[in-house]
Parts: structure tokens; sequence; C-alpha cells
């Protein structure tokens, strides 16, 4: 499981990166490195600029999230039809 100071880490690193392509290039890293909960995948969902990375944040954390029965609060960070494609993408309800 991650811990706080390395959220906080990988949330300045997004923070400091300007391109959205090389956004979700770091969440893929540290998304492959880290177990994630609901809350702190929401957190990181929430330090992207736009739509498209926020989407490929939530997709590529998904399947290290720990506890996905509370994924949900990822879901509704999200408007309607980007809820619906994450939804797709992920095979969840």
């Amino acid at each position: 499981m991650i811990d706080l100071n390395n959220i906080d880490h990988i949330d300045d690193e997004i923070t400091g990166v300007v391109q959205d392509k090389d956004r979700v290039r770091l969440i893929r890293t540290h998304a492959n490195s880290f177990n994630f909960t609901s809350e702190q995948v929401k957190r990181l969902v929430k330090a992207q600029h736009y739509g498209e990375s926020k989407i490929q944040t939530a997709i590529l954390c998904y399947p290290n999230t720990t506890d996905k029965q509370n994924y949900q609060m990822v879901v509704d960070e999200f408007y309607d039809n980007e809820k619906n494609e994450i939804k797709s993408k992920l095979n969840i309800k």
C-alpha cells in the first residue's frame, strides 16, 4: 500500500508536469508500482487537469486498488458520459 509521503510525492510530480500525456505516463509508472485506496485514486484524479488524463488515471489505477468496493467515489468525480466510459472499460457496474 502506498503511504502518505509517496502519495504526496506523486501529487507533487503530477502538479509539476505540464503536458497531459506526460502526466498519464507518470501515473502509468506509479500505477504499476503501488497499491492504492479509492480515496488515494480520487486524489490523483483531482490532481489532473483535463478529462482524458483524469479518465486514464482512474482506469490505470483501478487494477491495483485495494478497496474496489469503494471505487464509486472515484467514478463520481466525473460527468455522466465519462462515468459510462470508465465503467465500460473497467467492466464495473
